[in-house]
């Protein structure tokens, strides 16, 4: 078997620990107390995906891999939904 390196994405959860996905495999997410434990779970979700066919193309995968990500966050206006109000 062949090892590719893969990007682990991890932010605080909210009940606390850290999640992690992986932006290139949807729905492929896990979580733990630590970083390293979030990190050894990220591992171990990986390698069960990794058994289901998929279109993801392997060879690819240390392609796609950063040693580090730039994180931020934008403001965006919201609509507000306008309810009717009930007629008496």
């Amino acid at each position: 078997m062949d090892k590719r390196k893969v990007s682990v994405v991890l932010f605080p959860g909210q009940c606390g620990g850290y999640v992690a996905f992986m932006p290139l495999f949807p729905g492929c997410t896990t979580e733990g107390e630590t970083v390293e434990e979030s990190l050894k779970n990220a591992n171990e979700a990986l390698e069960l995906a990794l058994e289901i066919p998929s279109d993801i193309d392997l060879e690819s995968l240390d392609h796609s891999h950063a040693e580090y990500v730039v994180v931020g966050e934008v403001e965006v206006e919201v609509p507000v939904k306008v309810r009717a109000t009930p007629s008496a």
